[in-house]
């Protein structure tokens, strides 16, 4: 299967790349702000401000997912303080034994991703905009956790190898720097403003 590439990536990223970090909403960055720096602080699993503001941002409120999905996820969040890197593999596997509404299990990579990236932006994040942005192709057709899995991991691993190309290459400096100019007042991590500005390609391009 073919992913768009750190080249292809950055041919769209340099095409207009003041326009495309322009569009970045400015509630990603407060966000991202507050669920990281307050997590370092907090008990995640009884601070319900930290829990709305994360359900509604990362589309926790599903549904189709039952309460007792959300304790555990928070519960598992909270458990990841101690490893500095942590298993979304294990994460993925565990979150898909709680069961839903009709009591199937249910694969929430997507989910488990947003629980490592707000805690080390290191992690990419994958929602429907990165996979856009990257061309990726659905898991919705695999049965069994493990086919999805491979296919989820295989995409996972190619947007964090991506994204250490596109932080190497010189020639998106002008970006990087039109970020810092368009949102002064915000000291992110690198990686970040790069998950931030792939993730606004994604979006320009639905």
């Amino acid at each position: 299967m073919k992913y768009r590439t750190a080249n292809d990536l950055k041919d769209l990223l340099l095409e207009d790349h003041e326009k495309v970090v322009n569009r970045i909403p400015l509630e990603k960055l407060d966000v991202y702000l507050y669920l990281h720096t307050v997590y370092q602080d907090t008990y995640v699993p009884d601070d319900t401000l930290y829990q709305f503001i994360f359900r509604h941002f990362f589309r926790l409120d599903n549904p189709s997912l039952t309460k007792e999905f959300e304790n555990y996820y928070f519960k598992l969040m909270e458990e990841q303080r101690g490893y500095e890197r942590p298993n979304i593999v294990q994460i993925t596997k565990s979150l898909y034994e709680v069961k839903n509404h009709k009591g199937n299990p249910t694969m929430q990579f997507p989910l488990a991703a947003s629980m490592l990236h707000t805690l080390n932006p290191s992690f990419p994040t994958y929602d429907s905009d990165i996979v856009k942005a990257f061309d990726y192709s659905s898991t919705y057709h695999l049965s069994g956790f493990d086919k999805k899995m491979k296919r989820y991991i295989r995409q996972y691993q190619h947007t964090f190898k991506t994204y250490e190309e596109l932080l190497e290459d010189e020639a998106l400096e002008p970006l990087f720097a039109h970020f810092d100019e368009r949102f002064p007042e915000y000291d992110l991590p690198k990686v970040k403003k790069l998950d931030l500005i792939v993730a606004q390609i994604g979006n320009n391009l639905q």
